[in-house]
C-alpha cells in the first residue's frame, strides 16, 4: 500500500498538468539570463531520516535526493554530488541511509552509493539488479545487509565489494522493511516477518497469528519487538516479547492508517501513521495519546528520535516537523528543503500562486518567500487538482474531505477569499469529485471531470450545474472560444460543441490519437492542442482541421501549455520549457532546466516554471 500510495503523486500531476493557466501580461520573445530555481515552495516528501554524529542529520527524499543539516534542522542543504540524475524524474527516491565506521551508505531505488566525506560526495557501491529498488540497510558488526523489492536481502561482508543472497530457499522476495534487534536481523516482505539470528546461519520465517497486509515499520525496545503497517480496517500495530514468536496486537481505534514508521527513545515508543499523525506510548504500546499540535500534514511518512524531547517527523507531501517537547508541539522545519512536486501556477495582481495536492502557497516577491494559504482548522481536509483566476480571484477544484455528519468526501470549487485567505466553498456535488481542468470565462465556470463528463455554472446562480455531456470521458483539458466550447480527452479526442445545448463533435487529429490531452490553448485566430508523448499540433479553422508542428521540439512529452499574449510556451516532461517561434515555424528552448514541467505562469517579466520535486524556477524575459 506504501508504494502505491507514493507513487501516485507523479501521476496526479501529470494529469493535474492539464488544467488552465490564467491569463498573464504580453511580453516580449528574448530570453535573458538562466533559470533560478526560487526560494521554494519548501517541503516534499521525506522517505528516511538518518542522525549521524556530531549531530549532522540526513533526510532520504522522493525526488529531489539527500539533504543535509547542521542546526538540528533548522535549515537543509542538499548533498547530491555524485547521485544519478534522470532529466525529468530528478533523483531517484532515496529510502535508506546508514553509516558504517566513516562511510555513510545511500541506498535508492535503483543503486548503493557511498561517501566518505560525511555527504559532501557519492560514488557508487554496486547495483544489485537493473531497476532494482533498495529498501533497507542495516549494519550488524562488520556486516552489511541490503533490503531490496525484487530479488530479498543480500548482505557483503567487505564493504559492499562482493554481495551474497540471504534467502536460503525462499526465492525472490519483495522486502519493505529491514531493521535490526540487538544483533538479531529483522525484516518484513509484504505480510511475512523473517529473523535471522547473528550466530545462525539461515534466515527464518517467523510464525505470525496476526493479519498485516503489508508490513512498513519495525521498532525493538529492551526485550520487546514492534511491527507495524496496515490492515483491512485500519493501523496495524502488533508487539512481541518473543522476538516474533508469538505477538499482540496493541493499535488504537484512533490510528485509522497505515503506521508507516515506529521510532523508540529509552521507554518512549512513538508510531507515525498515514493519514492519522503522531502517536506516543510511554508503557510499552498499552496506550497510546495522538501528539499532533502544528503538525498540518498527518502523512507522516518517517519518525527520528534525538533525545527524550526532540523528534523529527517526515511527511508525504509538507516536508518536515520538529517538536522540542516530546511531541506536544510541532513546527516545520523546511527552510532549504526544495522537494516541491507544483502542479499549479496562478497569478493575481502582483502575487503567485503555486499549488501542491494538499495545500497551495503565495509569494509576493517573486518567488523570495512563499506563505501558506488558510484552509481550515483541520489538516489535509482538501485535495486540489487545478486553480483558475477569475475578476482578480482565485479559484481551485478540490476534493474536500469532510466528516460524515457532513456528508464525506465531496467535490466542487472553492474559492480563496481575499481578505481572509481561506477557502470558501463555491459549489459542491458527488459529481464533482473528480475535477480535473477548470475554465472560466466571465461569470460562466466550465468544469471537466475524471468520469462525469462536463459541467457549467454560472457564477451567483442557483448553486447547481448544467450537465453539458461526456458521459464516462476523462477530461483533462478545456478551451471556450465564444459561443464554441473544445475538451481533450485522456485517450487523445478533441471534442467540440456549438453550446449547452449542441452535441459534441469529434474533432481529433490522428496526430495525437491514444495520447493524452495535456493543453487547449487560443493564440488568436488559432488554436492549440498538446498531448502526451506526441507533441503539439494546431488548427487555423476552428478544430476542423489539424497540423502538427513539432520542429525543434525535443520533447514530444508536453506536460503543461501557457499562452502569453501572442507567444506560446509549452513544458515537457525532461527537456524542460520551449517557445514556439511562429514566423520561423520552429520550437526553441528556453534556457536549460531539465526537470519534469508540471505548470507555467508569467509575472513581471519573469517565466515562472513548476516542476516535479524541485519547486518553482523563473527566469527572465525581456519586453
Amino acid at each position: 500500500m506504501k508504494e502505491q500510495t507514493r507513487n501516485m503523486f507523479p501521476v496526479i500531476w501529470i494529469a493535474a498538468a492539464v488544467f488552465c493557466i490564467g491569463m498573464v501580461p504580453r511580453l516580449g520573445a528574448d530570453v535573458n539570463g538562466s533559470w533560478v530555481q526560487t526560494n521554494g515552495p519548501y517541503g516534499g516528501e521525506i522517505l528516511t531520516f538518518y542522525a549521524a554524529p556530531k549531530g549532522v542529520l540526513f533526510a532520504g527524499t522522493e525526488g529531489g535526493g539527500i539533504f543535509r543539516s547542521t542546526d538540528r534542522g533548522n535549515t537543509w542543504t542538499p548533498v547530491n554530488t555524485g547521485l544519478h540524475y534522470e532529466p525529468g524524474e530528478g533523483f531517484t527516491g532515496v529510502p535508506a541511509l546508514v553509516q558504517k565506521g566513516g562511510t555513510l551508505y545511500a541506498g535508492t531505488r535503483r543503486t548503493l552509493y557511498a561517501s566518505t566525506d560525511g555527504g559532501n560526495t557519492w560514488h557508487h557501491v554496486s547495483n544489485f539488479q537493473e531497476h532494482e529498488s533498495i529498501s533497507g540497510i542495516v549494519v550488524i558488526g562488520d556486516r552489511l545487509y541490503v533490503g531490496t523489492l525484487n530479488t530479498g536481502i543480500w548482505y557483503s561482508d567487505d564493504d559492499g565489494a562482493t554481495w551474497l543472497q540471504v534467502n536460503d530457499g525462499f526465492g525472490p522476495m519483495s522486502i519493505h522493511e529491514l531493521s535490526r534487534i540487538g544483533t538479531t536481523l529483522v525484516a518484513g516482505a509484504r505480510d511475512r516477518v523473517f529473523r535471522k539470528r547473528d550466530n545462525a546461519d539461515e534466515l527464518n520465517a517467523v510464525h505470525v497469528d496476526f493479519v498485516l497486509e503489508q508490513i512498513d515499520a519495525f521498532a525493538a525496545m529492551e526485550n520487546l519487538l514492534y511491527v507495524g503497517g496496515s490492515v483491512r480496517n485500519g493501523g496495524g500495530l502488533f508487539r512481541s516479547n518473543d522476538e516474533g514468536d508469538s505477538w499482540t496486537r496493541i493499535a488504537v481505534k484512533e490510528m485509522r492508517h497505515t503506521v508507516e514508521a515506529l521510532a523508540v527513545f529509552g521507554a518512549t515508543l512513538y508510531a507515525g501513521t498515514y493519514g492519522s499523525g503522531v502517536f506516543r506510548s510511554d508503557d510499552n504500546g498499552d496506550t497510546w495519546t495522538a501528539v499532533n499540535d502544528g503538525l498540518t500534514d498527518r502523512t507522516v511518512s518517517t519518525l527520528l528520535v534525538v533525545n527524550e524531547d526532540t523528534v523529527f517527523a517526515g511527511t508525504a507531501g509538507d516536508g518536515i516537523f520538529r517538536t522540542m517537547d516530546g511531541g506536544n508541539s510541532w513546527i516545520e522545519v523546511n527552510t532549504g528543503l526544495t522537494n516541491t512536486s507544483v502542479g499549479e501556477l496562478a497569478v493575481i495582481g502582483k502575487t503567485i500562486y503555486a499549488g501542491m495536492s494538499e495545500r497551495f502557497v503565495y509569494s509576493v516577491n517573486g518567488g523570495e518567500a512563499w506563505q501558506p494559504a488558510k484552509f481550515s482548522s483541520r489538516p489535509n481536509e482538501y485535495l486540489f487538482s487545478t486553480l483558475s483566476v477569475s475578476g482578480g480571484e482565485l479559484y481551485t477544484g478540490a476534493i474536500r474531505f469532510a466528516p460524515l455528519a457532513e456528508g464525506g468526501v465531496v467535490g466542487g470549487v472553492f474559492r480563496l477569499d481575499n481578505e481572509s485567505n481561506a477557502l470558501a466553498q463555491v459549489i459542491v456535488n458527488k459529481d464533482l469529485t473528480g475535477i480535473q481542468c477548470l475554465e472560466i470565462v466571465g461569470t460562466t465556470f466550465y468544469i471537466g471531470t475524471q468520469r462525469d463528463g462536463i459541467y457549467k455554472w454560472e457564477k451567483d446562480s442557483d448553486p447547481w450545474t448544467t450537465d453539458l455531456g461526456l458521459k464516462g470521458h476523462f477530461i483533462t483539458a478545456l478551451s471556450v472560444n465564444g459561443e464554441k466550447i473544445y475538451a481533450g480527452t485522456g485517450r487523445g479526442e478533441i471534442y467540440r460543441s456549438a453550446g449547452a445545448e449542441k452535441p459534441w463533435r469529434l474533432v481529433n487529429s490522428t496526430d495525437i490519437a491514444g495520447s493524452s490531452v495535456s493543453g487547449l490553448r487560443w493564440v488568436g485566430s488559432t488554436l492549440y492542442a498538446s498531448a502526451w508523448g506526441k507533441g503539439v499540433i494546431r488548427s487555423v479553422n476552428g478544430g476542423d482541421a489539424w497540423t502538427p508542428i513539432n520542429d525543434g521540439l525535443d520533447d514530444r512529452a508536453v506536460l503543461t501549455m501557457a499562452a502569453v499574449g501572442t507567444e506560446l510556451y509549452v513544458g515537457t516532461y525532461s527537456k524542460g520549457v520551449f517557445r514556439w517561434m511562429a514566423d520561423k515555424r520552429w520550437w526553441e528552448p528556453v534556457g536549460s532546466l531539465p526537470h519534469q514541467i508540471l505548470s507555467l505562469a508569467v509575472l513581471d517579466g519573469f517565466l515562472y516554471a513548476g516542476t516535479a520535486y524541485s519547486g518553482v524556477y523563473k527566469i527572465r524575459i525581456e519586453e
